[in-house]
């Protein structure tokens, strides 16, 4: 038995450095995605599955959002780059008024059909953006607290797909729905998510 004692000892060292490097390569293995799915390099590759609505017709030229915000000085870009860097508008008047109203029915609409409304935490820990695939691989395009060791959180859907972590549900309690807003921060270089400063999340387990 003392022999068995020491050879745990001098292998336990080795299954940890084994285990660790073991689990970095595999998080670094992408979803593998549904055969169904086309492959291509362009929007233009991807396929239609359905549509849902008519698309709406006038009789005078539609105007970009960016025209409509700036006619009716409902957002403002140029103050919010002042106080906090591009990215980070401020919402003014009908502006503000209007969100806080899509907010209100974007939750309304989802508790009506079923979902329970959460607000969840905008900071997350290590483990957390790790279980959503945040890290290793997106550390660049996160908002880090250094000091906390903390991540903002890049959408709604992080904390609330964390919420149930290292849980085992039974089966009966399923399917389990939850709907939640958080502000979300990413540091995106590209034009996607540029503007955004919101994030509304319905998530299903």
């Amino acid at each position: 038995m003392e022999s068995v004692k020491n050879r745990i000892q001098e292998i336990d060292p080795e299954i940890r450095y084994i285990e660790t490097n073991l689990n970095s390569l595999l998080l670094t293995v992408p979803n593998i995605p549904h055969p169904s799915v086309p492959i291509g390099q362009t929007p233009a590759d991807n396929k239609e599955i359905f549509r849902w609505g008519d698309m709406l017709k006038t009789d005078y030229p539609l105007k970009p959002h960016w025209e409509l915000i700036e006619k009716l000085g409902i957002v403002d870009f140029d103050r919010g780059a002042k106080v906090s860097g591009a990215g980070f508008p401020f919402y003014v008047g009908k502006g503000a008024t209007l969100e806080r109203a899509l907010i209100n029915l974007f939750l309304d609409q989802a508790t009506e059909r079923g979902y329970k409304e959460i607000m969840p935490p905008i900071a997350i820990n290590e483990d957390s953006a790790r279980g959503t695939g945040q890290i290793p691989d997106k550390e660049d395009l996160m908002y880090i607290v250094e000091r906390d060791k903390l991540y903002l959180i890049p959408t709604a859907e992080v904390p609330v797909t964390n919420f149930h972590r290292d849980e085992q549900i039974n089966e009966k309690d399923l399917p389990i729905r939850y709907v939640a807003y958080t502000p979300c921060f990413r540091r995106e270089a590209g034009s996607y998510g540029k503007r955004c400063t919101g994030s509304q999340s319905s998530s299903s387990i």
